[in-house]
């Protein structure tokens, strides 16, 4: 499925706005799949967002747990940033605008630090 394109979004988007939200309730034995992500981007963008969040590349060492954390730090991004889509598609009569001006706004140069040069 394509499931790996809505969740890489919806990362963007909360990462785009400094913002990761924890995931309270989820089912225990069910963590994020990483095979969900296309492997051309998915390992990528979460070695980005995590260099990003932790402000350095420790993160990417072959140590146990960092995958963990990586993905960790993506699901709360994802998370933060179906928040966000919600609450703005919910605000408009006009989702399909709001999709566009969320992705415009990824594009802006006063846009987060956080994905520079990712786009």
């Amino acid at each position: 499925t394509d499931i790996w394109r809505v969740l890489i979004f919806a990362a963007f988007v909360g990462a785009n706005n400094q913002k990761r939200s924890p995931i309270n309730e989820f089912e225990s034995g069910k963590a994020f799949p990483i095979n969900y992500l296309q492997p051309s981007c998915g390992p990528g963008f979460l070695s980005l967002l995590g260099i990003s969040a932790t402000k350095g590349n420790e993160i990417l060492r072959s140590k146990e747990g960092n995958q963990d954390e990586q993905i960790l730090i993506f699901e709360e991004y994802a998370n933060a940033g179906m928040e966000i889509i919600s609450e703005r598609i919910d605000s408009t009569s006009s989702p399909l605008e709001t999709i566009l001006a969320l992705i415009d706004e990824g594009k802006e140069p006063s846009g987060s630090m956080v994905l520079e040069g990712l786009i």
